[in-house]
């Protein structure tokens, strides 16, 4: 595989980050707004938003993760993206996605306490 298959290849990477940080932000003001718990997100398909303890207090502790993920993986995509695709910046690109891993992780293991505590 040649070096410019490869950048396309990381920079369709890049795109599906972004995505999931427009999804996160979506689901953000939308449960922030509505009170919707988006379960496929937060929760895994096991769980049914409906049957949790304290909804209003689970919103209010989800929230913030929600929110830094979704800012963390936009940044991130646009970030790949831009350095798959009009100006490479490796240095920036590794520290970028070190980070992102960073949060991905503790997002996971945040939400699945959260998910023990109220569900």
């Amino acid at each position: 595989m040649d070096m410019e298959n490869m950048n396309s290849m990381w920079g369709f990477i890049g795109v599906i980050v972004c995505a999931c940080g427009v999804y996160a932000l979506y689901w953000f003001f939308k449960m922030k707004s509505t009170g919707e718990i988006n379960a496929s997100l937060l929760l895994g398909k096991d769980f049914m938003y409906k049957k949790c303890k304290n909804k209003d207090e689970y919103i209010r502790k989800a929230a913030p993760a929600l929110l830094g993920f979704g800012l963390v993986a936009l940044a991130y995509g646009v970030l790949d993206v831009i350095h798959c695709y009009a100006y490479p910046m490796p240095l920036v690109d590794t520290v970028g996605m070190v980070i992102f891993f960073i949060v991905l992780v503790a997002f996971a293991v945040y939400t699945t306490k959260l998910k023990r505590r109220y569900f």
